[in-house]
C-alpha cells in the first residue's frame, strides 16, 4: 500500500469521526449540556488539552471517538447523575433526541454535500453503450443466457440506452424475475433472470462489463499516455501491429505488456498519429500470493459528460446518500432473511481501508465518492436501535416520550452492558469475516 494509501485511510476515518462526534458536541452546547471530554479515537492518549470545561483529546486508536457529557449513561457505564440543570438527563425529551441524533445528522448532510459537490463539478455522467462482455468464467451471466457482443435493449420493457441504466433497472427488480430484451447479431431474443437464483454466491451480480470503443477519456498525469501526448477524444487504432476494435482489445494488449515498449497508433479527427509507449508496471498480486502484475498507461474511459444545474446538483446529492442507504436495507433483509449470507455482505475496517485507498489511488473524484458512501453508510448503522449506538439511545427516549418516564437507571445500564457485549461480538464476528476475505 502506498504512502498516499495509507494517508487517504487515516483522513477518511477521522473525517468520519471528527464529524459524527463534532454533531453531538454541538448540539449538547447548543442545548445547554456540559460537554467533559470530546475525544477523538480511543485510549491510550496521545494530546490532551482542557478549554473551558472541555476536554479535548486526540488518543492513539483511531477506531472511533466520543463526546462525554455530564449526565449521561453511556457505554462506559457512568451511572453519575446529579439532577444538574447542564446534565443531559436533566434536558426535556427532544432536547436529548436533538443531541442524540446529530451526530448521524451531521454525517448524512457531509454525504448531501459531497455528492452536490461532486454532481455539480462533474456534470452527468453516462456510458453510451448497452453492449457487454462477461467477466467471469462463471457467474449469474452465463446462467440467464449472455453471451460476449449482446447489446441490451431493454429490461422489463423498459427501454435501455446508457450502461448506467442496466445496474439500476436490475436491482430495482432483483427480487423478481427480470426479463432482458437483447439483440445477438440480427436476432432479437429475450433472457431471464431468475429471482431464486439471488441466493447463490454473488447472485446480485451480473458479472458483465461494457465493450466500448478504444477512445481515450481521462489522461493521468505523468503516465506513459499523457507523456506521449495522447488527449481525450483519441481513438487508439492499433497496438504493436495488432489492430483495436474496443476498449477490451486495448486494455488485454496494455496489461500484458508492462515495461515493454511497443508502437501506437491513434486517430485525432482525420489525423493519424504514431508513436511509441512503455506501459507502467503495476505490482499485485493474486488470491494465492502470486505475482499479478499488469500494464497501465493512464486512460479512462471517454464517458458522455453534460453539465448539471446547481438546483439539480442539490437534488442528487439528497438522493444519492438515501440511494446507499437501500442498498444496505436490502443487505441486511438479505442477510437475516437467509438469501445471502454475512461472509457476502459485511465489510469489516480492513475492507473497508483497502476500498480507500484503492479510490485514493483512482483519484480524488473516486476518494469523494467513497468519503459520501462511508458518511451514508455510518449514518444508517448507527440510527439503528442497537443499544450502545445512537439509535439505541434514541430508542430509549422514544420509549420515555410514550411511557412519560424514563426507564431506571438500573434497567438502562442493564441493557447498555448487554447491548455492548453483543456489539462487541459483532465487531469480533466482522473482523474475523475481515481477515479470512483479505489473507485467505
Amino acid at each position: 500500500m502506498s504512502f498516499i494509501g495509507i494517508l487517504s485511510i487515516i483522513f477518511a476515518f477521522g473525517i468520519l469521526v471528527l464529524i459524527h462526534e463534532l454533531g453531538h458536541f454541538l448540539a449538547a452546547k447548543w442545548m445547554g449540556v456540559r460537554v467533559e471530554k470530546f475525544s477523538i479515537g480511543f485510549p491510550p492518549k496521545i494530546f490532551s488539552k482542557k478549554i473551558g470545561e472541555t476536554e479535548f483529546t486526540i488518543s492513539a486508536l483511531p477506531v472511533g471517538g466520543y463526546v462525554k457529557m455530564a449526565g449521561f449513561i453511556d457505554e462506559s457505564m457512568d451511572s453519575k447523575i446529579t439532577g444538574a440543570d447542564y446534565e443531559y438527563s436533566s434536558k426535556p425529551v427532544w432536547k436529548r433526541m436533538i443531541i442524540i441524533t446529530a451526530g448521524v445528522i451531521m454525517n448524512l448532510f457531509l454525504a448531501i454535500v459531497i455528492y452536490t459537490f461532486l454532481s455539480y463539478s462533474q456534470g452527468e455522467t453516462k456510458n453510451p453503450t448497452t453492449t457487454l462482455k462477461i467477466t467471469g468464467e462463471s457467474g449469474i451471466a452465463k446462467q440467464i443466457g449472455f453471451k460476449d457482443g449482446d447489446q441490451i435493449l431493454a429490461i422489463d420493457n423498459h427501454p435501455v440506452k446508457y450502461w448506467d441504466q442496466i445496474g439500476v433497472l436490475f436491482f430495482d427488480n432483483i427480487e423478481n424475475d427480470v426479463v432482458f430484451k437483447v439483440k445477438r447479431g440480427t436476432q432479437i431474443i429475450e433472457l431471464q433472470y431468475n429471482k431464486e437464483w439471488l441466493a447463490e454466491e454473488k447472485g446480485e451480480l451480473l458479472d458483465i462489463e461494457p465493450i466500448i470503443p478504444a477512445t481515450v477519456g481521462e489522461t493521468v498525469a505523468d503516465m506513459p499516455a499523457s507523456e506521449i501526448g495522447l488527449q481525450r477524444g483519441d481513438v487508439i487504432i492499433e497496438l504493436n501491429g495488432k489492430p483495436i476494435q474496443n476498449w477490451q482489445e486495448m486494455t488485454d494488449v496494455i496489461r500484458n505488456n508492462a515495461d515493454v515498449p511497443m508502437s501506437i497508433k491513434w486517430r485525432r479527427g482525420d489525423q493519424v498519429f504514431e508513436n511509441t509507449i512503455t506501459p507502467k508496471k503495476i505490482h499485485a498480486e493474486d488470491e494465492e500470493g502470486q505475482d499479478a502484475s499488469f500494464g497501465q498507461i493512464g486512460i479512462g474511459y471517454n464517458y458522455i459528460q453534460t453539465p448539471v444545474s446547481f438546483f439539480a446538483a442539490v437534488k442528487n446529492g439528497f438522493v444519492q446518500p438515501f440511494k446507499i442507504i437501500y442498498l444496505n436495507i436490502m443487505g441486511l433483509k438479505w442477510v437475516f432473511s437467509g438469501v445471502k449470507s454475512a461472509e457476502e455482505s459485511f465489510a469489516g475496517p480492513g475492507t473497508i481501508a483497502k476500498m480507500v485507498s484503492d479510490a485514493a489511488d483512482r483519484g480524488w473524484v473516486y476518494y469523494l465518492n467513497m468519503l459520501g458512501i462511508l458518511n451514508s453508510v455510518l449514518a444508517f448503522f448507527n440510527i439503528l436501535p442497537i443499544p450502545a449506538l445512537d439509535g439505541g439511545h434514541l430508542a430509549f427516549l422514544l420509549v420515555e416520550g410514550v411511557m412519560g418516564k424514563p426507564l431506571s437507571l438500573k434497567t438502562r445500564l442493564v441493557i447498555q452492558q448487554v447491548g455492548m457485549a453483543l456489539l462487541l461480538s459483532l465487531i469480533v464476528f466482522i473482523l474475523y469475516i475481515d481477515f479470512n476475505r483479505l489473507f485467505f
